[in-house]
């Protein structure tokens, strides 16, 4: 079975969700801002993985609005990337990461870590360059 990941680019009022991996974690992201992301588990759609992690995460609900590209990890897992709404909450940050914050769209390039800029495909960085605009 492919093993696939999820990725939220949750939107607000003009601002994007980012948070910040632990430093400690022995993940590729460690230390870096980064969109919230979760594995998908069993027969979970994306959508339902999506919920999930951003609930576990950083303790908000969202929105499911569209796929925004597809892309592959350094590790060959697929990754999905997609267009959220923040429903509801204040943030509260979960286990994986060390803070999230929401930071205006038109900065959100400048923040993301090197690490995860240097993996996103042309799709996924044309449509951040677009809510720039």
């Amino acid at each position: 079975m492919t093993r696939r990941a999820v990725v939220a680019v949750v939107r607000h009022n003009g601002m994007v969700l980012v948070g910040r991996k632990r430093s400690d974690s022995k993940k590729r992201l460690a230390g870096e801002w980064h969109f919230i992301g979760e594995n998908v588990e069993g027969n979970e759609s994306d959508y339902e993985a999506l919920k999930r992690g951003l609930r576990e995460e950083v303790g908000i609900d969202i929105r499911v609005e569209k796929l925004i590209g597809k892309d592959q990890s350094p590790t060959g897992k697929d990754v999905c990337y997609y267009e959220c709404f923040s429903v509801s909450g204040g943030l509260k940050v979960g286990s994986d990461l060390e803070a999230a914050r929401w930071v205006d769209e038109k900065k959100v390039l400048e923040y993301l870590g090197s690490t995860i800029k240097q993996f996103m495909r042309d799709q996924i960085m044309n449509y951040l360059r677009g809510i720039r605009s």
